[in-house]
């Protein structure tokens, strides 16, 4: 495989960011990432809250362990039958 011909670049800029800049950035590119997924949540068809979850975890977390997304989801699925959790809130402009 070879180098991504941009990543100098790209480090050297990130290198000479400040940490306002960097944390404005960081903000950014994670709201982008989860109005996406949402994107692909609605693209899906995925109406119920538990489903939802389990989609997006799987997408935001993709390293994951198989035994992790089963715990976490389990653990929304029983709050959200005892009516303690109604989904995940949507990002604003999602």
């Amino acid at each position: 495989m070879q180098p991504d011909p941009g990543q100098a670049g790209w480090d050297a800029r990130v290198a000479a960011a400040s940490v306002e800049e960097r944390v404005r950035w960081t903000a950014e590119k994670r709201s982008q990432g989860l109005r996406t997924v949402w994107q692909q949540v609605d693209a899906a068809g995925i109406d119920d809250p538990v489903e939802q979850a389990d989609f997006i975890l799987r997408r935001l977390y993709p390293e994951m362990p198989e035994s992790w997304f089963a715990d976490v989801v389990a653990k929304l699925a029983a709050k959200h039958a005892a009516g303690e959790w109604d989904g995940f809130q949507r990002p604003e402009n999602g």
